[in-house]
């Protein structure tokens, strides 16, 4: 696997969902390959030497990865309202070029997947690269930019209460990444759980 260089590319792990439709923390999930999902989703960032900001307000997430080198726990600042605002706690850090995004809810995600996205974003790093499975847009595994014209745009969209990514995109200049769907399944409710045994 060819490894990017990655300097001023944070990744940012998004964990900090109710996970109502599972009925218990998606996060703690145990992960075939040993740990949890965030744990998992934290190993497979860290593997390419990016640092980690994981967004939660949910003190087992807190306490889990305080002891993880190169990993910081970032208060999601409106628990319950979704990714947009969660990743309102991590734009416009002062030395982070761009954020490489995910959700814990990815657990098929691993390193080779990273680094195409990693790789499509270095051809253009001004601008955003989005995931798609080949059904629909997945705005939650992509790069940001940590530029004002992606800031501006989500500030303002969260100031009107308007939280959808789908909509913030439509604001902001992105190019899309066609990768596997199986890589991007998101697991959802206890009946998706056997993805990760396939």
């Amino acid at each position: 696997m060819d490894l990017p260089i990655v300097q001023g590319l944070r990744a940012c792990v998004l964990s900090g969902g109710m996970s109502r439709r599972m009925g218990q923390d998606k996060s703690l999930l145990a992960h075939p390959d040993g740990g949890c999902w965030l744990t998992h989703s934290i190993g497979v960032c860290r593997s390419l030497d990016l640092p980690v900001d994981v967004v939660s307000s949910i003190p087992r997430h807190r306490q889990l990865v305080s002891t993880l080198e190169g990993v910081e726990c970032r208060s999601d600042p409106s628990p319950g309202q979704g990714p947009l605002a969660a990743l309102s706690a991590v734009f416009g850090q002062a030395k982070a070029l761009a954020f490489l995004v995910l959700p814990v809810d990815m657990p098929c995600l691993d390193a080779s997947i990273l680094v195409r996205l990693i790789h499509a974003w270095q051809e253009q790093p001004s601008l955003a690269v989005v995931s798609h499975d080949g059904n629909q847009l997945q705005p939650l595994f992509a790069i940001y930019p940590n530029h004002s014209v992606y800031r501006d745009a989500l500030w303002s969209q969260l100031a009107a209460e308007q939280l959808s990514m789908h909509d913030w995109l439509e604001r902001v200049p992105h190019r899309v990444l066609a990768l596997p769907y199986g890589a991007l399944r998101n697991l959802n409710c206890p009946a998706d759980l056997g993805a990760l045994e396939e």
